[in-house]
Order: structure tokens, then C-alpha cells, then sequence
């Protein structure tokens, strides 16, 4: 689809029908002369009349995840009949299943585990001081035992390590500020037939992420004082995993995930996080090629992306 910032036109592709497992709106798209199917989701338009910036982020993330070395769906900006929106490339094969996380979990009879309901406060009556009880990273860690690394993953041995690339996921998050890896933002894949294994699918839906729905003023104040961007960026927590409140920001979350995973991966991963290069990311937003990204948006994705790779550097020194 050309250079990763083009934005295209999707209003003639053949709607295939709304994403049953998403309460976003988003819906299948057919691309014209291809079998490849994108999921299409507009941006939201709020009350105020702001739109939102999950395309970009969407975009921009992708591109952060492939320079990490994490596998990740693809993706694309596009516009359908007028409105802005974002692509994502479906990531299941025809010949295979697609798992949710709580699939996987509940499959595993993961230990204290009760799937999220959207709306509802669900508890562990046994420990009902924990908030999001069983989705924690040692269980994913024992539900993906015997689940293969993506392909496309390059950091080390495939046959049951999706835990290793499960640990890229967390990194990524803490480097894109994505607070949003809940039990349904993961998925393994498993084939229809046969006995090959399952695979820990590439990584999607990261819309929400780099701040892509802050007001002005928050914006405007993290810009002008690093100490209230430093305080922001700390506000990032990985809320969606078992915790006793306060959960972890999502650095210290992706370090603790780090030294769970295998000695050998994870040295390729802090070789990735400390050599990690943004600078052919950033320099297409500095240069305006997403029009749609406000300056002040680009200023403050570059400072967020700069500051929890910091972050990120030093607490992984910090932890040996």
C-alpha cells in the first residue's frame, strides 16, 4: 500500500460484515482484486466535536512494534465515505481458529481466573480485593506453554515459546503508553486440521494509545513541563492484568514480564529495547506527512515515545 502514512480511500471495498467480538463498530472490508480482508474502524467523534486519533496511533504503533521486532498485524490509514478511520489486516489464516485470550485461559483452567465482562465489576469472591483476577502473567505463561511463536518472530526458538513473544506485547505497550491489554487483545491461533501446533497470534488493536484522545490542555501542559509529561507517562498502568490496586505502570508490568520469559529471548529483547531507533517513525510525523495529526499531537507522541523508551532503558538496568 505504498509509504505506511498514505491514507486511502476504502469507500467501494465489499463490506463482509461487522466484527462479532468488537464493540467498537468495526467491520470486515474486502480489498478490491485481493482475498485480504481489513477490519475498518472510524474514529470516534465525541460529544465536543473533538475527533479522536485512534488511526494514527493505530498507525504509528504498528510501525513501533515492527522496529521492536514485535509481530504485529498490519495496518493502514484510510478514509470511507468521508470519515477518517484506520485498517488492520485480519491476522487468521482461512484453515484456522482464532482464541481470545479468555478462550485460552478458560481452555487452560487457569487458577483464579474470571473473564472481563464489559460494564460489569467481576471479582473472585475468595479474593475480592483483587481487580481483574486470573489474567496475570503467570498464568499466560502456563496457558501458552505448549503454543508456538509467531513465524515471523526472529528473537529466538518457535516450538512453545508464544510466552517470549508475549513478553515483546508487554514492551510494546510500555514504549506506546497502551493501557488496553485486556483478555481479548491477545489470541493464539489453532488450525482446523491436523496436528500442527498453535501459535500465538501477532499482536493487534492498539488504537488507544499515545494519547490519542487527551484535551488540549492536558496536552499543552505535559508539553511545557517535562515533570507533568514524566507524572502523565507514569499514569500509564497495566490495569487490565490481575492487581491489587494500584496496579503497575506498564514498564515496571514489561520488566517483571521480561525476566519471566526465557534467558535467551529475553536478552534478544533488551538488545532490541536499548539499540531501539525511532527516528525513522518520528521524522515522517515531524515532517506533517499525517495532516490529520495535529502539531501538537506529533509533539507529544514523539516526546511520550522518547520518554518511556528512557524509561523503559533504565528500569531494565535497573533490574539487571
Amino acid at each position: 500500500m505504498g509509504v505506511w502514512w498514505k491514507r486511502i480511500d476504502v469507500s467501494e471495498w465489499q463490506d463482509c460484515g461487522v466484527e462479532p467480538s468488537g464493540s467498537n463498530g468495526g467491520r470486515w472490508l474486502e480489498e478490491p482484486g485481493t482475498e485480504r480482508r481489513w477490519l475498518h474502524k472510524n474514529t470516534h467523534i465525541p460529544a465536543n466535536g473533538c475527533e479522536q486519533g485512534e488511526d494514527w496511533a493505530e498507525i504509528v504503533a504498528t510501525r513501533v512494534a515492527q522496529a521492536l521486532g514485535v509481530p504485529c498485524a498490519s495496518t493502514a490509514l484510510c478514509t470511507h465515505e468521508g470519515r477518517r478511520g484506520s485498517l488492520s489486516l485480519s491476522i487468521k489464516p482461512a484453515d484456522h481458529h482464532l482464541w481470545g485470550g479468555q478462550v485460552v485461559l478458560e481452555e487452560a483452567r487457569a487458577p483464579g481466573y474470571f473473564p472481563f465482562a464489559p460494564g460489569q465489576d467481576v471479582r473472585d469472591l475468595n479474593r475480592p480485593h483483587i481487580r481483574r483476577p486470573g489474567h496475570s502473567l503467570t498464568n499466560i505463561r502456563t496457558a501458552l506453554q505448549v503454543v508456538d511463536a509467531p513465524a515471523e518472530f526472529k528473537g529466538g526458538p518457535r516450538e512453545g515459546r508464544a510466552f517470549d513473544v508475549f513478553v515483546g506485547y508487554t514492551l510494546l505497550d510500555a514504549l506506546i503508553a497502551n493501557r488496553d491489554r485486556h483478555d481479548e487483545n491477545w489470541a493464539v491461533l489453532e488450525p482446523q486440521l491436523g496436528s500442527l501446533p498453535q501459535v500465538l497470534a501477532p499482536t493487534y488493536d492498539h488504537g488507544s494509545s499515545l494519547g490519542y484522545n487527551l484535551p488540549g490542555t492536558t496536552r499543552d501542559r505535559c508539553l511545557s513541563d517535562v515533570v507533568a509529561l514524566e507524572r502523565w507517562a507514569t499514569k500509564g498502568t497495566a490495569h487490565r492484568y490481575e492487581h491489587v490496586p494500584p496496579p503497575k505502570t506498564l514498564v515496571g508490568h514489561a520488566v517483571e514480564a521480561l525476566h519471566m520469559g526465557s534467558p535467551d529471548t529475553a536478552k534478544w529483547w533488551v538488545e532490541q529495547v536499548m539499540s531501539l531507533d525511532l527516528s525513522e517513525i518520528l521524522e515522517p510525523l515531524e515532517r506533517g506527512c499525517i495532516p490529520e495529526m495535529s502539531a501538537a499531537s506529533v509533539k507529544f507522541a514523539t516526546a511520550l515515545l522518547k520518554l518511556n523508551l528512557r524509561r523503559l532503558q533504565d528500569a531494565i538496568r535497573d533490574h539487571g
